[in-house]
């Protein structure tokens, strides 16, 4: 399958490697996800040691999952890696400016290339064989191609919990627009959750044509039965709160929303009448 040519045609790109992948998936190699679980530390920034509560959490996945991979990806394990296999994409890495934005680019490149389940630090398993429990007993003899938990009203993908079979063409779409995503939002979390995060991802998923490929695990069954949060949240920022605050109200959110609006285009007119000065 082709990988990443320089400007390729983004709707060409998708019909080619849909066509190729429905073509091998009767290979039974092709019926199952990979069973490799993918976590990340990264502290490029502040080099801190992985937080006891992670560990902890790690390993009661690694424990129950004694049949799959297992890898923990670090900042330098990650930089050696690409290095080898996606030179092109280390400066993409490295340009970032945070490293929640590695970390969230870096879980759709390894899903791609090994396909497999990424499993965020702050989650700990509580079942075996995690990808299929997370199925209905239909769909664990051909699994989907992707497992996803759809965020709050539809705003975003979730990306704390990802499965994926290996070389997928969603996960290759992903990667080939971070590139072009990186900005800076004008606010931390806004510039984490447009460029490489949840919101990101909904917005590739909403370009990706093919919809019958993914299976959404219900939060009610993921969440308390087969994962628990032992406590994340370790890249919000001041921001992170007035936007929650922000969001939970949606009287005042609306209110707000309106105000803005109005204050661009007052904006824009101001601007408008400059330029024909």
């Amino acid at each position: 399958m082709k990988h990443f040519t320089q400007d390729e045609n983004k709707s060409t790109m998708i019909k080619l490697d849909m066509n190729i992948w429905q073509s091998l998936i009767n290979d039974s190699s092709k019926r199952k996800i990979p069973r490799y679980i993918h976590q990340i530390w990264i502290s490029s920034i502040n080099h801190e040691e992985m937080y006891d509560r992670f560990r902890i959490a790690a390993n009661s996945c690694i424990e129950l999952h004694l049949n799959y991979n297992y890898t923990l990806w670090t900042h330098e394990k990650i930089k050696s890696w690409l290095t080898i296999y996606y030179s092109w994409f280390l400066p993409i890495y490295e340009n970032y400016r945070y490293d929640m934005q590695r970390i969230d680019a870096v879980k759709y490149v390894l899903l791609f290339h090994f396909g497999g389940i990424y499993i965020d630090l702050d989650l700990k398993c509580k079942a075996q064989d995690l990808i299929s429990a997370m199925l209905p007993l239909d769909k664990r003899d051909n699994e989907p191609d992707i497992i996803l938990h759809m965020g709050a009203e539809g705003i975003s993908a979730n990306t704390d919990i990802m499965a994926a079979k290996r070389f997928h063409p969603f996960f290759k779409l992903a990667v080939s627009q971070l590139k072009a995503a990186n900005r800076w939002f004008y606010l931390y979390h806004l510039t984490i959750i447009l460029s490489a995060g949840p919101t990101f991802l909904y917005g590739i998923y909403r370009q990706f044509p093919f919809k019958n490929v993914f299976y959404y695990v219900p939060n009610s069954l993921l969440f308390g039965k087969l994962i628990e949060c032992v406590g994340g949240e370790t890249w919000h920022g001041q921001d992170t709160i007035l936007i929650s605050r922000f969001m939970q109200n949606k009287m005042w959110s609306s209110f707000m929303a309106f105000v803005l609006i109005i204050i661009l285009c007052v904006i824009f007119k101001i601007l408008k009448k400059k330029r024909y000065r």
